[in-house]
C-alpha cells in the first residue's frame, strides 16, 4: 500500500486547525456530525489515529434558540437517517490528548436547545462548537433501525483491523459489549467484521494514546473488559496473529511506532518512493531529484523521527543533480554525497539507499536506547518503560506520585470501581522509570504490574464469591426468621383448628337435629295438606248445598220482613185506640 495523503493529526490539528479561523469571521454556533461513514472514509486515508478529522465531517450552522429535536430533523433530511432512529454522543478530550464518544444524550437533554449542550459537552474545545457522533444501527439490508438500548454494563467499543502483510490499516465497526464479560465472547463478531475464517487465530490491542509516544498495549482476551478498564469510546485494534514474523510491520503497535517515526510521511524500505508531508511522489527514472532529509526532533520515547522532503528541479532548490542526505541521530554527523561522485543513471539508487540508510540509523538509535528495557518482558511495564526520564517533567512525576498516593489512600475495592486502575499503572510506571523505588522493591513492583489486570479480576471475582456467599448466609437467616415466625404462629392456629372442629362438631349436631326437625316438619306439612285437602272438598260441597238455601232464606226473609211490618202496624193501631 502506499499511504497517499497521510496526515499525522494531533488532537489540536484534528479538531480545531481550520475551523477556529472561520470561526473567528462567523459568530454563529456550529454543531459538526461525525458518523460511521466519515471513519470508514477516513481511517486508513487521512488518518490513522483516533477516531475522525472533525476538519471534513458534517457541520451545521445552529441558531441559538433551535431545539434539538428540530436539528436531528435537519440531519434526518441531510443524511437521510429518520429521527427515531439517530442516536447522539457528546465527545471528550481524555487527558492523554485524545479525542472519543463518551456518552450519548439523554431524553431531557434532546429537548433542550442545541446550544445548551456545550454545558455538558467537552469545555476544552471551541466554545461556538459542538461535536457530536451519530450512531445508526443498520439491518441486514442496511436500513436503519432503532439503536440498541443501553444499560450502564454496556460499553461501545470501536474496532480497526491491521493487515501486516499490505500495512493498511482501515476502520470495521463498533459494538456494545458486557464490562463482566471478556473479549473472547466477541471474536466470532470480529472474525466477521473482517471477513476472517470462522478459526482464525487472531490478536487484540488497545488503542490508547499516541502522544508523547504511542501507547498500542496488547488485550488479554480471558480477562474481562472491566478489569481491562476498558470503557464507552475505546479503540481496539486487532489481527492476524498467525506467520507475520517476516513483516516489516508484524503487528499493530510497531505500525503506530512506524508511522510517529516518519510523520511526514509513511516510507516503505522495498519503494522508490519519496515522501512529502502530505502526498507521495512516485519517481520516474528521467527525472532529475534533489532530496533533503530534514532532521527533526520529535518527543516520542527519544527516538529521532526523520522527515523527507522530495523536490523537482523546478523548486527553490538551484543546486543540480545534487543529493544531501543529513541522517539523524542522538547527535549524528551529516553525511554530505559528493553530486559529483553520482553519476545520474545512479541518481535514484542513491536516493533510495540514502533513505534506506536514513531509516536504519533512526532504528539504530531507537533500539540502542531502549535496549536494556526491552529486556523487561512485562507488556504493560514494557510499553511503560519507554518513558525515559529524561522526557518526563517534574510536574509529570509529581502528579504522578500524587496520583498513587491518591489511589493507595483508596480501598480496593473502591479503587478498582472508580476506573483508575490504568492511571495507577501508568503512574506506577512513571515512578520506575525515575526510579522513584528502592532497588530491592523494582523487581517486586514490576512483578505486581505485570498481574495487576489478573490481581484486580481475582480481586473482583473474590468480591463476588463473599457477596455470593454473604447472600446465601442472609438468604439462610432469613429463613430461620420465617422459621421463628411460622412456630410462634403454629400453636395458636393449631389451637384454632380444633376450635374450628368443635365448632363444625357441634354445628354438625345442630344440622343433625334440624333434619330431624325438618322430616317431621315434612311430616306435620303432609297431615296438614291431606286434611286442607278435605276441608275444602267439604267447602265446595257445602257452596254447592247452600245455592237452595239462600232461597229458602231470602224467602223466610221477606215473610220475617213482612211480619214485622204486620206487627207494627198493629201496634200503631192499639195506639190510636187508647
Amino acid at each position: 500500500m502506499t499511504l497517499q495523503h497521510y496526515h499525522y493529526c494531533s488532537s489540536t490539528s484534528l479538531y480545531s486547525r481550520s475551523l477556529d479561523n472561520e470561526l473567528r469571521s462567523h459568530k454563529s454556533p456550529k454543531a459538526m456530525v461525525a458518523w460511521h461513514n466519515d471513519m470508514i472514509e477516513q481511517i486508513g486515508r487521512d488518518i490513522y489515529f483516533d477516531l475522525v478529522n472533525f476538519d471534513k465531517v458534517l457541520n451545521f450552522h445552529v441558531p441559538k434558540q433551535m431545539l434539538f429535536y428540530q436539528f436531528k430533523e435537519r440531519v434526518a433530511k441531510e443524511l437521510s437517517i429518520p429521527v427515531q432512529f439517530q442516536r447522539f454522543w457528546l465527545w471528550e478530550n481524555r487527558i492523554n490528548q485524545t479525542y472519543r464518544p463518551a456518552r450519548h444524550l439523554t431524553l431531557l437533554e434532546e429537548s433542550t436547545p442545541v446550544v445548551k449542550l456545550r454545558e455538558h459537552s467537552d469545555r476544552t474545545s471551541n466554545r461556538l462548537v459542538l461535536r457530536l457522533f451519530l450512531e445508526v444501527e443498520l439491518d441486514l439490508d442496511l436500513r436503519p433501525i432503532a439503536p440498541p438500548q443501553k444499560t450502564e454494563e454496556d460499553i461501545l467499543l470501536f474496532f480497526k483491523l491491521y493487515d501486516p502483510w499490505k500495512e493498511e490499516l482501515r476502520y470495521v465497526g463498533r459494538l456494545f459489549v458486557k464490562l463482566g464479560r471478556s473479549p473472547d465472547g466477541i471474536l466470532r463478531k470480529l472474525r466477521k467484521m473482517a471477513g476472517f475464517n470462522s478459526n482464525e487465530e487472531i490478536k487484540l490491542f488497545e488503542e490508547i494514546k499516541f502522544e508523547p509516544c504511542i501507547m498500542c498495549i496488547p488485550i488479554d482476551i480471558q480477562v474481562t473488559f472491566l478489569c481491562s478498564e476498558l470503557k464507552d469510546g475505546d479503540i481496539i485494534c486487532f489481527q492476524k496473529s498467525q506467520g507475520i514474523e517476516q513483516c516489516h510491520c508484524p503487528d499493530v503497535p510497531s505500525f503506530f511506532e512506524y508511522l510517529l517515526e516518519h510523520k511526514g510521511g509513511y516510507v516503505k524500505p522495498s519503494s522508490h518512493t519519496i515522501n512529502t508531508d502530505a502526498l507521495v511522489t512516485e519517481l520516474s527514472p528521467s527525472q532529475s531529484i534533489i532530496t533533503q532529509e530534514e532532521s527533526t526532533q520529535v518527543d516520542t520515547c527519544t527516538q529521532a523521527v526523520t522527515h523527507v522532503t522530495s523536490l523537482t528541479k523546478s523548486s527553490q532548490l538551484n543546486e543540480q543533480n545534487a543529493v544531501e542526505v543529513k541522517m539523524t541521530s542522538i547527535p549524528s554527523t551529516p553525511v554530505i554525497v559528493d553530486p559529483q561522485q553520482v553519476h545520474p543513471h545512479q541518481e535514484r539508487n542513491v536516493v533510495e539507499a540514502a533513505s534506506y540508510s536514513s531509516s536504519l540509523a533512526s532504528f539504530d538509535a531507537l533500539f540502542a536506547d531502549i535496549q536494556s528495557l526491552l529486556e523487561v518482558k512485562a507488556v504493560e511495564a514494557g510499553s511503560s518503560s519507554r518513558l525515559q526520564r529524561s522526557m518526563l517533567s517534574i510536574d509529570e512525576i509529581s502528579n504522578a506520585n500524587k496520583i498513587v498516593k491518591q489511589c493507595l489512600d483508596m480501598k480496593l475495592g473502591s479503587f478498582i470501581s472508580s476506573g483508575r486502575t490504568r492511571e495507577f499503572k501508568n503512574s506506577v510506571s512513571i515512578m520506575l522509570t525515575v526510579n522513584s523505588f528502592p532497588d530491592n522493591k523494582v523487581d517486586e513492583i514490576t512483578k505486581f504490574l505485570d498481574e495487576f489486570n489478573q490481581t484486580c479480576e481475582r480481586y473482583v471475582g473474590a468480591e463476588q464469591d463473599i457477596r455470593v456467599a454473604e447472600q446465601k448466609v442472609s438468604s439462610i437467616m432469613e429463613l430461620k426468621t420465617t422459621l421463628k415466625q411460622l412456630s410462634s404462629k403454629f400453636i395458636p392456629t393449631r389451637n384454632r383448628v380444633e376450635e374450628v372442629d368443635r365448632e363444625i362438631a357441634d354445628m354438625e349436631r345442630q344440622l343433625a337435629e334440624r333434619k330431624e326437625e325438618k322430616a317431621q316438619l315434612h311430616i306435620n306439612l303432609e297431615d296438614l295438606a291431606g286434611k286442607a285437602t278435605a276441608s275444602r272438598q267439604a267447602l265446595i260441597n257445602a257452596e254447592l248445598d247452600v245455592n237452595p238455601l239462600w232461597i229458602k232464606k231470602e224467602e223466610a226473609e221477606k215473610t220475617v220482613d213482612d211480619i214485622d211490618k204486620s206487627w207494627e202496624s198493629l201496634k200503631d193501631y192499639c195506639l190510636l185506640l187508647q
